[in-house]
């Protein structure tokens, strides 16, 4: 296999590797000195598994630092978010299958961006509190959870002011328009289940409807 062609990209720090088999992938162009890649050299087997590495490795970092600025991650959904990535990139450009470790790549770009302290779990917590604000206390926690935030050590200041009750009321105001309904038992428990779905205890639940439905 010979590198038939470097060649120049729009984007600054890129360029593109043309092969003579037809193959070409995107690469960061300092890599270029550091594999000392020359335009014409014949490629053997163990140098292209390192251009492979090298620049499936450059478009994991691009990929990454791209999400962190979208928005705040956690470790595990960045790690998801890049594994997709990369698969989606190796079908497009037609990497050869297995001649890259992804989860090493993924790993190490994880790594990296750690190292630069653009991974915070705090700042994590903060945004996703504050865009997921409607929901309850309980369901905030199971959903950082999963997202493979430890929760144990989570400050109950994290969560604001307002109460899970507070948020309670707010849905009925909105959702029951004659708080008398609720005095029918079948619209009373189909309201419960809805609330309790959201992730509420049903001792707050009850609290508010009852509120709401005798304070008139």
């Amino acid at each position: 296999m010979i590198l038939a062609a470097i060649k120049t990209s729009r984007f600054p720090s890129r360029v593109y590797l043309k092969f003579s088999t037809g193959l070409f992938f995107p690469f960061f162009i300092d890599d270029i000195v550091k594999l000392s890649l020359i335009t014409g050299e014949a490629i053997d087997d163990a140098k292209f598994n390192k251009i492979i590495t090298a620049s499936l490795s450059y478009l994991a970092w691009e990929y990454g630092l791209k999400q962190i600025a979208l928005s705040p991650k956690t470790e595990k959904v960045l790690h998801q978010k890049i594994s997709g990535y990369l698969k989606r990139v190796i079908f497009k450009y037609k990497y050869p299958e297995n001649s890259a470790d992804l989860k090493e790549i993924s790993f190490n770009c994880i790594q990296k961006i750690k190292s630069q302290g653009l991974l915070n779990d705090n700042e994590y917590i903060a945004y996703f509190i504050k865009k997921h604000y409607k929901k309850s206390k309980r369901e905030i926690i199971y959903l950082l959870q999963q997202e493979g935030i430890n929760v144990d050590s989570l400050s109950p200041s994290l969560f604001g002011e307002e109460s899970d009750l507070d948020k309670i009321k707010k849905l009925l105001a909105k959702k029951v328009s004659d708080p008398k309904n609720l005095a029918n038992f079948e619209y009373k428990n189909k309201i419960t289940a809805f609330l309790y779905r959201k992730g509420f205890s049903l001792s707050n639940i009850k609290t508010a409807i009852d509120e709401l439905l005798y304070s008139r």
